[in-house]
């Protein structure tokens, strides 16, 4: 006898039938130690074999086995004499409630999922080996049984399963154990000598009636999922199960009952994290996308309309950025109190997450009725929340699809509102606007070039154009920029500022900047073995090139291969390099001006707030966006702006590039305010490699310089 068990359970011999007996290597040897006597059959047969010779006191029975599986062997020991009242405990990875179901109908008295922990299946033999030692004391003789009646009270009441006792020929209950009453309340004296259905909390339980139904009837019941009323506490939910056996004359059955009301409150808290947002209680996007189906469906069958409307915070990113995510999830807990206190018990209302919520109407009338509950979720913004010490305003922007006009399905919907929702913040803060069959061509586009980009760099579709810069004074060509352009085989010349975005995205701006580079210094010696002057030959490199690849090692493979004289090429840096890489910064660009090239600051003045990384970074010039040269000729800001960048780069001992220049008027502003170099339509457009080295002829011929027509059909450099 141990601590833990009334009956000494040591020598006990267990059969595990299982056709793959190496998985239970670890089960064996803990059971084994736990002073079991283990035996092994491979497969249904051989543990019938076995049954019948050895009779084990259980069996651990697989349920997926070739040949005769699980269900069949338990059926067949059932229907054997000697093996009939062996306990069995399926060992299954099914999870299905009919498998569970199927194994107690074939007579099983429990089961354990794989894969399980040795601890619970030690557990659940004892607790069946003491059960099986009870079934042997209720079927001795009756004075053996009252001389063991005292051990047995004791062994009852230990156990921790709730148990009742019937007597199926009058259905009174015989016994209770204590743990019944712990479950369920009330005293011993409410059970022992009652009908089972007459008492509470068995009484007007449908399940109660057609389970000793089936117990009456000689049957196992499986495991059933009851609410059971108790006293003084709540509810608990119960799994039950149920054998009968037969004692002299009279039939026993033995009701087990579990108290499963932790287990199902987990179950329904993960159910609902499920479903919900953690931050704001919300629906999440999967029950969104449920409920939305739902409606949807009803309104198909309503002939109704469904509207979905995709609001987007504005601004919410500086309430992080500045008062910290904490506060920022207030607001969006306070967005999601306004927004509920806003609509109907019906409406649905999710976070998508982010800051970013849908609302969907399920049945609405007409167009005005959604306009109305799109002005009335925008006002309920407009009031500031309080959060902590922060007074804090903030508005939204909305989207808004409809079915069946926008999407039949809840996807589409929700596509649509948010291509709605980006026209809407484009028109300013805090509107609204309904989606619209012109707003998905962008789009769409977008997805077909995304995928033809792939193709392109495959099928070497990108080529170089180039633009001559031209010096302010003399007007002679002293430099060119490569620029990249995409003839696409079915669209014609794609404009760069609708590609080459999505070569950043696509993370294929790194390969093909390789690929101009390169390109370009081999035309620039091209055109020198033409007998062309040699000038500079500017390429412009991204963000993406110079911190994440060996932008170094690129340009010295471009200049080995091309041969082409370093002091000839110089990169074009953008202003959006992160400045948080300073230090990173100054070491690449002096590891490049080592190799002798030099370095402009492309788009200056509409990137960098600070004026101290000028005097940081080795920079040879300043090109001056063209948004500054637009104003010259008419705003006096935009000059004195102007004028201001070319003193500048003069002090830093720079030259300056102005970008853009398309008139007489301002190429004179430029010249004289001292500014070395020009580039623009004034000139040329960019133009291919063959009419590139035709102008550059002409310049060494000395032919006079002629302003051109601006042509609106050609993109502008860059």
């Amino acid at each position: 006898m141990t601590k833990d068990n009334l009956i000494d359970l040591r020598g006990r011999t267990i059969l595990i039938v299982d056709d793959i007996p190496a998985n239970l290597a670890i089960a064996v040897n803990y059971l084994e130690d736990n002073n079991f006597n283990v035996l092994v059959a491979q497969d249904g047969k051989e543990g019938l074999e076995r049954a019948q010779l050895v009779k084990p006191d259980l069996i651990l029975l697989d349920v997926m086995m070739a040949g005769l599986d699980g269900f069949q062997t338990c059926r067949r020991l059932k229907s054997i004499e000697s093996t009939r009242d062996i306990p069995v405990i399926f060992m299954t990875a099914l999870t299905e409630t009919s498998d569970k179901v199927k194994a107690f109908a074939v007579g099983a008295v429990d089961y354990v999922s794989k894969p399980f922990q040795v601890e619970e299946l030690l557990a659940r033999i004892r607790t069946h080996l003491t059960l099986r030692v009870m079934q042997e004391q209720l079927i001795a003789q009756n004075a053996k049984l009252h001389v063991s009646e005292l051990y047995y009270r004791r062994l009852f009441e230990s156990a921790k399963d709730g148990i009742v006792l019937l007597d199926l020929a009058s259905g009174n209950i015989y016994d209770v154990n204590d743990s019944v009453v712990d479950m369920l309340g009330y005293t011993r004296g409410h059970y022992v000598k009652k009908k089972f259905l007459d008492v509470l909390p068995f009484k007007n339980i449908p399940a109660c009636q057609a389970a000793l139904a089936n117990l009456q009837s000689g049957e196992s019941v499986s495991f059933e999922h009851w609410v059971m009323e108790s006293e003084g506490k709540s509810p608990v939910d119960v799994e039950f199960f149920g054998n009968v056996y037969r004692v002299d004359e009279t039939m026993i059955a033995q009701c087990n009952l579990r108290d499963i009301t932790a287990r199902k409150q987990a179950e329904t808290r993960i159910h609902h994290m499920a479903l919900h947002d953690s931050l704001t209680g919300l629906a999440n996007r999967t029950l969104l996308r449920d409920r939305l189906s739902q409606a949807i469906s009803l309104a198909s069958r309503n002939q109704e309309q469904v509207a979905v409307l995709l609001l987007d915070l504005d601004l919410f990113k500086h309430i992080n950025d500045s008062l910290g995510h904490h506060i920022g999830d207030g607001v969006l807990q306070g967005v999601a109190t306004r927004l509920r206190a806003a609509l109907r018990e019906s409406d649905i209302v999710a976070r998508l997450g982010g800051d970013e919520f849908v609302v969907a109407l399920p049945v609405v009338s007409n167009r005005q009725q959604i306009e109305e509950v799109a002005q009335k979720l925008i006002g309920s913004l407009r009031e500031p929340f309080y959060i902590e010490s922060h007074e804090i305003h903030i508005c939204g922007s909305i989207g808004i699809g409809r079915y069946p006009n926008d999407g039949d399905n809840a996807e589409a919907l929700l596509r649509t509102a948010d291509l709605a929702m980006y026209a809407a913040k484009a028109s300013g803060h805090g509107h609204y606007k309904f989606f619209t069959a012109e707003l998905s061509v962008a789009p769409q586009r977008r997805l077909l070039l995304e995928k033809d980009l792939f193709a392109a760099c495959r099928r070497d579709e990108f080529i170089l154009h180039y633009q001559p810069l031209v010096a302010a004074n003399s007007r002679s060509i002293t430099a060119v920029e490569a620029l990249l352009r995409w003839n696409h085989p079915q669209h014609g010349m794609i404009p760069p500022l609708e590609f080459i975005p999505m070569l950043e995205d696509l993370d294929l701006i790194v390969g093909v900047g390789k690929w101009a580079l390169k390109t370009a210094c081999l035309q620039s010696v091209a055109w020198q073995m033409e007998g062309l002057q040699p000038v500079r030959m500017t390429v412009n490199v991204s963000p993406s090139q110079f911190y994440h690849d060996d932008l170094v090692k690129t340009v010295e493979e471009a200049l080995l291969e091309s041969q082409l004289d370093p002091a000839l090429l110089e990169l074009e840096l953008t202003e959006t390099l992160s400045l948080d890489e300073s230090e990173l910064t100054l070491h690449i660009m002096d590891r490049l001006k080592h190799l002798g090239v030099s370095l402009s600051l492309d788009d200056f003045g509409t990137g960098w707030s600070s004026l101290s990384y000028l005097r940081q970074f080795p920079l040879d010039r300043l090109k001056i966006d063209r948004a500054f040269m637009r104003g010259i000729e008419t705003e006096p800001a935009a000059k004195a702006l102007v004028t201001g960048i070319i003193g500048l780069a003069r002090a830093l001992g720079m030259a300056s590039i102005a970008e853009g220049v398309e008139t007489m008027e301002q190429l004179r502003f430029l010249e004289a305010n001292g500014c070395a170099e020009f580039q623009g339509f004034l000139y040329s457009p960019a133009v291919s490699a063959p009419e590139c080295g035709t102008l550059m002829r002409a310049a060494k011929q000395g032919t006079v310089f002629r302003p051109v027509a601006r042509d609106e059909e050609t993109s502008t450099s860059g």
